[in-house]
């Protein structure tokens, strides 16, 4: 677990993860852009989402289990807010398999787009 403050851990080998705290190309995301008032926001939407469950939350820092709608994958999301440059930083990776199909680029998206209508 990051401590407060720290960076998200890095993606592994495999092209099935991103991350906004990479600094490799492929496997980087922009964060999000948030307040304090959309972060609370998007962590109160996760919470009510049945196919996310959160696994550890500590300070800024968020660790959700989140199940693909089709084949029932389950895939760890880890989000930390900035509070200081008021963004989120998102790593989402695949447990299984070498690639993703582009599902966790998809699901930084969807986050991006709930955390904007908590404006």
């Amino acid at each position: 677990m990051p401590t407060a403050g720290a960076a998200l851990p890095h993606c592994g080998v495999f092209p099935n993860c991103v991350n906004s705290e990479s600094a490799y190309q492929d496997r980087n995301i922009d964060p999000i852009k948030a307040s304090r008032s959309q972060w609370q926001h998007l962590k109160e939407r996760l919470s009510q989402h049945k196919d996310w469950i959160l696994v550890l939350e500590s300070g800024e820092y968020l660790h959700y289990e989140a199940t693909t709608p089709l084949m029932r994958f389950t895939d760890d999301v880890l989000l930390r807010y900035d509070h200081d440059n008021t963004l989120i930083h998102v790593r989402s990776s695949s447990r299984l398999g070498i690639g993703d199909m582009g599902a966790n680029r998809t699901r930084v998206e969807w986050l991006r787009q709930l955390t904007e209508a908590g404006r």
